[in-house]
């Protein structure tokens, strides 16, 4: 755990420094194809925006320091799928997970959004980029010293709960906040009605006036 205490060390050389560049390829091309099958099946992405660009960001972070920290030695990964996929595919493991757990979370965030309907499909999405997000933030900690005080706070967290539950705490509570700030300002942000609005006819009237002498027309 946190292997590397500041930015000069967080790229590699030579073959690990090929692997990361290859990740980030993967990651772009990844999130490349997903936009373009979301914008094919209708399902909105800026709803979405600030959990995905939190994902992304830490997501390439995290990927891309444990890419040279893994290189030649995949157990130092600590999560176990991803440490099968370094084990199983050798040097291209960064790669391969990338692309696999871009694919994975896109489709089931695609899926709740065309079988249920709002407001439940844009909470649950909201909980599972959240806790993306956050457990990339989490997993980039555990790597880098300035911020290893975060990974170890996490672990220390509801130490009785596994590690992906507490994520899910964590993205379902980050979900419900953004869901009442997004509803608060919605309702701040909508016009109220104007204060000369004409009023309508009398309940029984037809909405008609009568003419004076002066506007009726001559015979």
């Amino acid at each position: 755990m946190c292997r590397y205490s500041d930015f000069s060390m967080f790229f590699g050389s030579d073959g690990a420094l090929a692997i990361q560049l290859l990740t980030v390829a993967s990651i772009a091309s990844g999130i490349a194809l997903w936009v373009f099958i979301y914008k094919g099946q209708k399902v909105g992405l800026a709803q979405y925006a600030i959990p995905i660009i939190l994902w992304i960001a830490f997501g390439t972070l995290d990927i891309t320091v444990t890419a040279k920290g893994t290189y030649n030695a995949p157990t130092n990964e600590g999560n176990p799928l991803a440490r099968f996929i370094f084990v199983e595919t050798g040097f291209l493991g960064p790669v391969v997970a990338s692309v696999l757990w871009i694919s994975l979370w896109s489709l089931l965030v695609l899926i709740i959004n065309k079988s249920l309907k709002p407001p439940l499909s844009q909470y649950l999405s909201l909980v599972v980029f959240y806790s993306l997000g956050i457990g990339h933030i989490f997993g980039f900690s555990s790597w880098f010293g300035p911020s290893c005080a975060i990974a170890r706070w996490e672990d220390s967290f509801l130490p009785i709960l596994p590690e992906f539950l507490r994520l899910i705490l964590f993205g379902a509570v980050a979900a419900a906040c953004h869901t009442l700030i997004s509803s608060s300002l919605s309702r701040t942000r909508r016009p109220a009605p104007p204060d000369n609005a004409q009023e309508g006819p009398a309940p029984g009237g037809t909405g008609c006036r009568s003419r004076t002498p002066s506007e009726r027309t001559p015979r």
